[in-house]
C-alpha cells in the first residue's frame, strides 16, 4: 500500500525519451503522490529541462541515462548541487554506482515493477525536509543494496576490499579498498589503523591498555584497534568532537 508522509504539494520532473514509460512513470507517480502532487511536467532534452531544475522549480527529478543518445548524467553535471532529489529509472544498471557518487537518492533499473517504484518514492517521502541522507551502494546477489551511513560503525580492509560493520551487527563486503572508500565516506570516519576506520558519530570510549595498545568502543562495537602512529590523530579528533 503506498504511502506519503509531508506537509507541503511537490512538484515533479520526469526526463525520460520514452512515451510508453514516461507516460507509465506519470501514472505512478500520480497514483502514490496523489492530493500531494502540486506539479507534474515531462520532458526528453537535457538542455531543455535544464532551465527548469535551476530556477529551482523542481522537488523530485525522475531521470533516464540515455535520451536520444545523449547522456542523463550530463544534466546532473550542469545543473550541480539543488535542492531537489534524483532517482535514476534506467536499463543501464552497470552505472548504479557512477550514480551514487553523483548523491542520487535512488536507482530503479528498468524493466521495474511498481513496488519498486514505490520503495523509491518512499524513500524521496522519508527524505523529504531533511538533509541529504548519504548511502553506501553495495552489489549483493547481482542486485544492489543501500546502506545508511549514519548506520555504519566501523570499516575494516579486508585485502583489497572492504568488510562494512553496521550499527545492527551485520557485515557487507565493499568491493573497494579501505583508502578509497575513506575518500566517498564523510570526515567523520576516521582511520584509527591501517586496517581499521571508525565512525565517530558512534563513540564511546578510547581504551589505554598496558604496553602501549589503544583500542576505541562505539556504541556497537568494541576492542577496535589503533595504531600507535595513528594515535596522536585519533586523540586530536576526539578532542575535537
Amino acid at each position: 500500500m503506498a504511502r506519503y508522509v509531508q506537509g507541503a504539494g511537490m512538484r515533479v520532473l520526469v526526463v525520460e525519451d520514452e512515451p510508453l514509460i514516461a507516460q507509465r512513470l506519470a501514472r505512478e507517480v500520480r497514483a502514490f503522490f496523489g492530493a500531494r502532487l502540486q506539479d507534474l511536467s515531462m520532458g526528453d532534452d537535457v538542455d531543455e529541462v535544464l532551465g527548469t531544475l535551476r530556477a529551482g522549480e523542481v522537488d523530485l527529478l525522475l531521470l533516464d541515462l540515455n535520451l536520444h543518445g545523449d547522456d542523463g548524467f550530463r544534466l546532473l553535471q550542469l545543473v550541480g548541487e539543488g535542492a531537489f532529489r534524483t532517482i535514476i529509472v534506467s536499463a543501464h544498471a552497470e552505472q548504479a554506482v557512477r550514480a551514487f557518487d553523483f548523491g542520487v537518492l535512488d536507482f530503479v533499473a528498468k524493466p521495474f515493477s511498481q513496488l519498486r517504484l514505490q520503495q523509491a518514492f518512499q524513500r524521496f517521502a522519508d527524505s523529504a525536509g531533511q538533509a541529504r541522507a548519504r548511502s553506501l551502494l553495495v552489489k549483493k546477489m547481482g542486485g544492489i543494496e543501500l546502506l545508511p551511513v549514519d548506520k555504519i560503525c566501523h570499516v575494516r580492509a579486508d585485502g583489497h576490499y572492504s568488510q562494512v560493520r553496521m550499527c545492527d551487527g551485520s557485515c557487507h563486503f565493499h568491493d573497494s579498498s579501505l583508502d578509497r572508500l575513506l575518500e566517498a565516506l564523510p570526515p567523520h570516519f576516521l582511520r584509527v589503523h591501517r586496517s581499521y576506520a571508525v565512525n565517530l558519530q558512534h563513540f564511546s570510549r578510547l581504551q589505554i591498555e598496558a604496553g602501549g595498545k589503544y583500542s576505541i568502543d562505539t556504541h556497537f562495537a568494541s576492542g577496535i584497534p589503533v595504531s600507535r602512529s595513528l594515535y596522536p590523530v585519533v586523540r586530536n579528533a576526539l578532542t575535537n568532537l
